[in-house]
This record gives structure tokens, sequence and C-alpha cells, in this order.
């Protein structure tokens, strides 16, 4: 197919989930804009036609939501973030341990090797384990359908949990209380993308393009920009970018590939939610922090997707991302150590 068709295709695409995203807000479903849109690539995948969103179209959609998050960024979330170092590294070794006894169970429980299995199971950002999962042999199609299942299992359950028991939805509409984008707006996203794409090629780690473009998004609108008043639907383009670009895929390869791992993956992810709960409940213990934050601070799942969510939802987005980041640093500064106990005994 001709580069220009498939772009027509994609576009096409994005704006059938802005439309979803807008019918899911107005009618007042938690995280609207996402979930519209993630349920929109979720079927499109599955039964009309996937479609490829690695590299800049990804990056873009980060920094557009990183620039969002930036300008609610308060200051006092650096002053009083190292409160939450020793909670999240409780947490964080829970869940890392737990991930590694996961996959020992998926490996026994399947026909799959345990450098495959171990992969499926580490709680990292998807895109980055996917990538070091072939480094080390592993069968990347398996780890990349059993992290997208993860993924968007978390993205779909935590907002819709969130609307039954805490009633967070929100009935902002397209329109409702949204003006024109003014051209020092639209300026100041576009001074955002650019500085953070500079600075995510000259220097690269997980979650840096979301990172660079939170805190170049912080610091503009605090000391450069004055932006008054956003359109509502500025923040919702960033979620149904994300929304979208995740949910598309989860495609029909992605249901092949778990229905031939069988029953235990599915007892996998329900053991990861199982887990989820309870870490949360810790670190909601801990902190100051309520538990929904909680939650969508310390689940597996990937920082994008957890920070949108929580833009969507009015919960601390920018230290869910914070936390977020930290949690995928240190996950691959630790990983080597127990990626060796595992090739050792495979």
């Amino acid at each position: 197919m001709p580069v220009d068709k498939l772009w027509i295709k994609k576009v096409g695409f994005l704006l059938v989930a802005f439309i979803v995203g807008i019918v899911f807000q107005t009618m007042g479903v938690p995280a609207g804009w996402l979930l519209g849109a993630l349920l929109t690539g979720i079927f499109y995948g599955l039964f009309i036609e996937t479609y490829n969103f690695k590299g800049w179209p990804f990056a873009l959609a980060l920094a557009l939501v990183g620039a969002n998050i930036g300008i609610i960024m308060e200051a006092e979330l650096f002053v009083h973030l190292h409160q939450y170092f020793f909670p999240l590294l409780v947490t964080l070794m829970i869940t890392l341990f737990g991930g590694l006894g996961f996959g020992l169970l998926l490996n026994k429980w399947t026909g799959l090797d345990r450098t495959t299995a171990f992969f499926c199971t580490v709680p990292g950002g998807a895109s980055e384990v996917i990538a070091l999962s072939a480094h080390y042999g592993a069968d990347e199609r398996v780890v990349a359908a059993f992290h997208t299942a993860r993924i968007t299992m978390f993205v779909l359950l935590i907002p819709f949990g969130v609307g039954m028991f805490y009633g967070q939805g929100s009935q902002e509409t397209f329109t409702e209380a949204s003006t024109q984008l003014q051209p020092n707006q639209l300026f100041f996203f576009a001074v955002v993308i650019s500085i953070a794409f500079l600075l995510h090629r000259l220097f690269t780690f997980p979650g840096a393009m979301l990172i660079y473009s939170i805190v170049v998004g912080f610091l503009l609108s605090q000391f450069v920009f004055d932006l008054g008043t956003l359109p509502n639907y500025v923040a919702g383009v960033g979620q149904v970018l994300i929304g979208a670009m995740v949910g598309i895929r989860f495609e029909r390869s992605t249901v092949k590939r778990l229905s031939s791992i069988g029953v235990p993956s599915l007892k996998i992810l329900a053991m990861y939610v199982g887990m989820a709960l309870f870490v949360a409940l810790l670190f909601f213990m801990m902190t100051p922090l309520n538990y929904v934050t909680s939650l969508l601070s310390t689940v597996p799942a990937g920082a994008p997707e957890m920070s949108s969510t929580a833009f969507a939802l009015k919960l601390e987005p920018s230290l869910v991302a914070s936390l977020h980041i930290i949690r995928m640093v240190s996950i691959f500064l630790v990983l080597p150590l127990f990626l060796r106990l595992i090739l050792k005994k495979s």
C-alpha cells in the first residue's frame, strides 16, 4: 500500500477515535477521551485493520500529554516528592519479585522457555521490555502480546472501577468552557514538543519523552508563557492519541498468541490485578495519597497510560508520571541482576 494512502487510513482511524472520545466524554464516562479511543483502537485491531504508530507518532502523543501535565504541575511537587521514595521502594520490590514469581509460574505452566516467560511478566515499560527481550533471545512476539494485554487490561479496568466506586465521571463536552486555541498557546505546544524531541535525541532513557515534555512544559508555563485558559479538547487530543495507539496494538495476532498460552496467561493476568490492588493498598497506608491515586502510581502498567488516566480523572497526573518514571528507571537498573539469575538457571 502506498505510504500516502496508509497515512490517510491512519488519520481516518484517529479521527474516528477522537469522535468516539467526544461521545464518551459527553456521556460522563470516566476518562472518556482515553477510554473511547482505547476501545476504538481495540475494535479496529480485532475487526478492521491494524496500524503501526511506533516512532515519532507515539513520541508526539507522549509529548502532548506531557506538556498538558506540565501546565498543571505545581512547584510543591518537588518539595514533597522525597516522602514517596521509601513507600515506592517497598512496593517496587514487591512488584519486581512478584513479576519474577509470575514468570516462573508461566514457565512451569506453559511450554514457554524461562527467558520468554520472565520477559512476559517483567513489570516495566512495554516498549523497552519488548526491545530488550529480543536482545536476550526471548520470543519477542509472545512478550509483546502479553504486555499489550496487561497494559490494555489496566487502562480499561481502572477508569471503570473508579467510576463505579468513586463516581469520578466527567460531563465536560467538546465545546463546554472551551475557547478557540490562541496563537501563543499553539506556539507554546510547538516549542515544548520541539525541545522534548531534541532532548530525547541527545539523551534518552525509559520514559524520557514524557518526562522531558512535563519538565519543559512546567518551566515554560511558569516563567515564559501566559497561557490563560486552555480549551478542554487540547488535553483530550493527547489522551485520544495515547488510547488509540495503545488500543490498536491489541489485535488478532495478540489474541492468537495469548490463546496459544491458554488458561495460564489469564491466571497470570488475574494475579497481576490482585498484586496491583495489594501494592496500592500498602502505598496508600504509607503515604497521604488516596487509594485511587496510589493505584495509578504503583500499578504495573505504562507511565504514559497511567499518567493520561490520572490526568483524565484529575488525580495528581504529574505525581503519577514522576513515580512511574522512577519505577521504570529503577527496574531497568536492577533488571540485569534478575536476568543473570534467570539465564543462569535456564
